[in-house]
């Protein structure tokens, strides 16, 4: 027989030896054997009704080193591992970190009754369906739901996120990299950020006393920042329907395309163009960067966009047709190195140390009431 395998003097040594070192041996040896595919069903049988007796052994490292033993053994005997996840944390953290025997059913009454520590387990599972993401998002502590929001395998659907925004929309560990996640549809990513970013300002305002107008610019400039950081995950399908979202709603701003036009994004650039003007895709594409400087110059004027940034707009676009390699591909951080350079030559009065802050404040000059957006034929 195989010393890894149970035999009768182990199930003589559980009865006999009072020691809870050895029943913790006895446990591991048992546990392994719902792996071995070629158990005997009066074998399975028996090692099921010794995991019945251990796992309510009142030694604790008995109980811990069964959990660890069964954690993500499929075979393992469902009533076992219910019984064990139910355990105080340091036995129950194993299971509900890895066990698939649980089911998704069993999860969320887990993260309703459960300890934030089992919380935290099963918000970091390899997966995490959408039912649970919800619970957790319902009940779960802060830091199951950091964790949550950091775990990709996580499904964490319409639901879950508005919910997660409402109560941690100031808190920008949760509500940040929850609207970075790459499943969310671009429509509710936009969503999100709108509601993030007004109930900053809200929070700024009635916490610190900010006075409405200052509030509603750091309102405006959080929300553009982080659409601009979402726009680089999204489809083409998902960044045109955000574009005429944003575009219905009035956020289609002069600043938010040239943050993303300072980020290398131009299919956003191009495509807000176009939804502003209404000119086909091909011709705005042609219109921007091939007929040279009239031609953009007249897409900025009948999009309506100030004249004041003018100016920062064909900086950016000369530099990316310059430091763009004939391929068609960009380095990234050479392109911000020259924009940023650039920027500062042609706005020699407005003194910033990166492109966010030269954005932010070149936004002051962009305030220009009532301009007509014209339509191109």
């Amino acid at each position: 027989m195989n010393a890894g395998q149970l035999s009768i003097a182990d199930v003589e040594r559980l009865l006999s030896d009072p020691s809870k070192d050895a029943r913790a041996a006895v446990a591991v040896k048992v546990a392994r054997q719902f792996a071995n595919v070629e158990l005997a069903p009066r074998e399975r049988e028996l090692a099921h009704e010794i995991l019945g007796f251990l796992v309510h052994d009142v030694a604790i490292s008995v109980r811990e080193a069964l959990a660890r033993c069964i954690d993500d053994n499929p075979g393992a005997p469902r009533d076992v591992v219910l019984k064990l996840a139910r355990d105080i944390d340091q036995v129950a953290i194993p299971v509900l970190e890895r066990s698939p025997v649980l089911t998704d059913e069993d999860l969320v009454g887990l993260v309703y009754y459960g300890s934030p520590a089992k919380q935290c387990a099963i918000a970091g599972r390899p997966d995490v369906a959408a039912p649970v993401s919800e619970a957790i998002a319902h009940r779960g502590d802060r830091s199951a739901v950091l964790r949550l929001v950091h775990n990709s395998g996580a499904v964490i659907n319409e639901a879950a996120a508005t919910i997660l925004v409402k109560r941690y929309a100031d808190d920008a560990d949760v509500s940040v990299p929850l609207v970075q996640r790459g499943e969310l549809p671009a429509l509710l990513v936009e969503r999100l950020i709108a509601m993030v970013s007004e109930q900053l300002r809200e929070y700024l305002v009635e916490r610190h006393e900010i006075d409405h107008r200052v509030a509603a610019t750091l309102e405006e400039q959080t929300r553009e920042r982080t659409t601009t950081d979402a726009i680089a995950r999204m489809s083409e399908a998902d960044m045109r329907a955000l574009v005429a979202q944003l575009s219905e709603n009035g956020r289609l701003t002069a600043t938010l395309i040239l943050r993303a036009a300072c980020a290398g994004e131009f299919r956003f650039v191009e495509a807000a163009f176009a939804q502003l003007t209404a000119v086909p895709d091909e011709r705005i594409w042609r219109l921007i960067h091939d007929v040279g400087a009239l031609g953009f110059r007249a897409v900025y004027a009948r999009a309506g966009m100030p004249e004041a940034l003018y100016p920062a707009f064909r900086r950016v676009l000369d530099i990316y047709q310059a430091v763009r390699s004939s391929d068609g591909t960009l380095d990234l951080e050479l392109f911000r190195f020259h924009v940023l350079a650039g920027l500062k030559e042609t706005f020699e009065e407005v003194d910033a140390t990166d492109l966010d802050s030269m954005i932010d404040k070149l936004a002051r000059l962009a305030v220009v009431p009532g301009q007509r957006r014209q339509q191109v034929a």
